[in-house]
């Protein structure tokens, strides 16, 4: 497949954007490569493959629960154009076929909704996850370049067609998180009554950093951030099954420095102690990390191989790869939660009875 020529220009420079006031911010996860690119391949993981992997970027992998259908954003020939900078990201699904992946599909115009969602735009279109029934992707959608326009969206398949996306905040089974101001973003939807999330407010956290929020006798509360040690001055943020079934070790993606990052972003796991509070991340070793750009890993929906994107430091330049979750030393004990619940269950039952009533 040939490549567009702005994704040419965007594998070629540095990751670093600017938009004002001394603010740096990148492709979500990304940082400023602060010279040439560290091109340290990985030592273990294979590359997914097939024909989801092209010249251009591929990353933030997930999959039904049956690990059928898997979403993935890409930079590939045919993503939606977007303006005022030279790349873009959209949400591409791709169906396995007697254990291959097929040619994938752009959930966008023109799609039959009977299908997939028509969910990319000229915005940037992030970080897809579906639910464990398959009729709700969760997703983020920026202004292209600007990181802090991040928010929260939600599509949802009713009686087998897929719905318009809506904003998390007009959706009332959802939590109001998105702000006019801050990034909210890499959701894991824990239960119906627990969602960690990603939050980047100027004033209010130190880059990205990761919160969660909680309902309480029917009402979603105030989010709180999982505190200092978990948290960096870096981009800190998880990726859809990397938390256990316990609630107690989650998996991040962040470059901490402060603790010894192998080069660009690792993958890293962080414990509650006995108190429920969350730890410092421990590295996750040379089996996934390398010198370049290790990201939004997490597992496939039967906890069995370990999944995400790899990349060359600074560069957008990432292919989607796997690893036995048996070959990482620190997951083997690590039972991951599957993919996350429908919060919107309850807005398809209404639907019925509604019709029903004016039937």
């Amino acid at each position: 497949m040939n490549k567009n020529p702005f994704i040419s220009r965007l594998l070629s420079v540095p990751l670093l954007l600017m938009f004002g006031s001394g603010v740096s911010h990148a492709m979500p996860g990304m940082h400023d490569s602060g010279g040439g690119a560290a091109t340290e391949r990985p030592r273990v993981s294979k590359s997914i493959g097939g024909k989801i992997n092209t010249s251009g970027a591929e990353m933030e992998i997930t999959y039904s629960a049956d690990g059928k259908t898997a979403i993935f954003v890409s930079t590939r020939e045919g993503s939606v154009r977007s303006p005022g900078v030279d790349y873009s990201f959209d949400i591409w699904m791709s169906q396995q076929v007697n254990g291959e992946w097929q040619e994938p599909i752009h959930l966008g115009a023109g799609i039959d909704p009977k299908v997939g969602p028509n969910i990319n735009t000229s915005a940037w279109e992030l970080e897809p996850s579906f639910s464990d029934d398959g009729n709700v992707i969760y997703f983020t959608r920026y202004v292209p370049g600007n990181l802090l326009s991040g928010d929260l969206y939600v599509v949802q398949k009713v009686d087998g067609v897929w719905q318009s996306a809506k904003n998390w905040n007009d959706v009332p089974e959802l939590p109001s998180l998105n702000t006019s101001t801050g990034e909210e973003h890499c959701p894991i939807i824990a239960s119906d009554s627990l969602i960690y999330f990603s939050y980047h407010q100027p004033g209010v956290t130190q880059d990205s950093d990761i919160w969660k929020v909680e309902k309480k006798d029917g009402v979603w509360q105030k989010p709180v951030s999982l505190g200092s040690k978990i948290n960096s001055a870096q981009r800190d943020h998880m990726h859809w099954t990397g938390l256990s079934k316990d609630g107690k070790s989650l998996i991040i993606t962040s470059m901490r420095t402060d603790l010894g990052s192998r080069g660009g972003h690792d993958e890293w796991i962080s414990q509650q102690n006995a108190d429920g509070e969350w730890q410092e991340p421990v590295n996750l070793g040379d089996a996934i990390n390398t010198g370049g750009e290790d990201m939004c890993w997490t597992f496939t929906p039967d906890g069995k191989k370990f999944t995400g994107s790899w990349g060359p430091h600074g560069t957008f330049d990432m292919d989607i790869r796997w690893v036995d979750k048996s070959d990482v030393p620190l997951l083997k004990n690590f039972e991951p939660i599957g993919p996350p619940p429908n919060l919107l269950s309850t807005s398809t039952k209404k639907t019925v009875i509604d019709q029903a009533a004016k039937q």
